[in-house]
């Protein structure tokens, strides 16, 4: 059997991921909406994929770890929510991007 320590450890990188993830979303948002540059939304495309993949794998292993380890369920489910937050935030700051290009004539 595991240590608790193990499983503390992926909830301690999923909840870093997510703070990471959406500091550097943010700061690529209010670059593009500070700058208004397009080739700023085509850096925000890539990391979004980028995104997607790291947050996705590490929320699988999270999805393992909830299977096979009942015994920190809740701090394992609370960091897969947290992770999982983040993609209304995206969402919206995409949809917030597309008007600023729409208003500023920005074309890509």
């Amino acid at each position: 059997m595991k240590d608790i320590n193990d499983e503390l450890l992926i909830v301690t990188v999923a909840k870093q991921c997510a703070r990471i993830s959406l500091f550097i979303g943010t700061s690529i948002f209010l670059l593009f909406a500070i700058s208004g540059v397009g080739e700023v939304m085509i850096l925000g495309a890539f990391f979004i994929g980028l995104a997607i993949f790291a947050n996705g794998l590490i929320l699988f292993i999270l999805s393992l770890h909830l299977i096979n380890h009942r015994a920190a369920w809740r701090k394992i489910l609370l960091a897969a929510v947290l992770m999982l937050s983040n993609i209304p935030i995206a969402l919206f700051f995409v949809w917030l991007s597309v008007q600023i290009s729409d208003l500023n004539h920005i074309k890509l």
